[in-house]
């Protein structure tokens, strides 16, 4: 009786670590099916959403700048997600400020902050020779003000 008992017990124990791993690879094999279809699908977080939201790329900001700015208002749902898309499509974001949408895709998103001309306000690109010409601005507005 003692040796059915410990038998049937081992079983059950057995067939709930067999369960177990069972959901383990499930929920694993989801979640990168999931990330797949972000990086290389055209998800959109809502096909029906109509409003914009302005998105302003600063100068030197980076992908993981840009990309932490979207997910933060809502317009991306995987942030590592898009860097890695942005990384594939070699993107290099331009300064500006940009109309997205939550049914933009981000392949939409990422081909509209690449071309400034999409852009409807555009910031200055800081250089050598901006900031000399600053400087030389700054003294004739200085003396221009008196």
């Amino acid at each position: 009786m003692k040796k059915a008992i410990m038998t049937i017990s081992g079983l059950g124990v057995n067939i709930l670590i067999y369960i177990a791993v069972i959901l383990i690879i499930y929920r694993a094999g989801a979640m990168a099916y999931d990330f797949s279809y972000q990086v290389f699908g055209s998800p959109v977080v809502s096909e029906y959403a109509t409003d914009t939201v302005n998105v302003v790329i600063e100068s030197g900001d980076g992908i993981s700048t840009v990309a932490s700015d979207l997910e933060d208002k809502g317009l991306i749902e995987n942030r590592l997600a898009f860097i890695l898309k942005a990384r594939l499509a070699e993107a290099t974001f331009m300064p500006g400020t940009y109309p997205l949408s939550q049914n933009m895709s981000s392949d939409d998103m990422i081909e509209m902050m690449s071309d400034a001309a999409n852009s409807v306000a555009v910031q200055p690109l800081e250089s050598a020779e901006t900031s000399e010409g600053e400087g030389q601005g700054g003294a004739e507005a200085a003396e221009g003000e008196e």
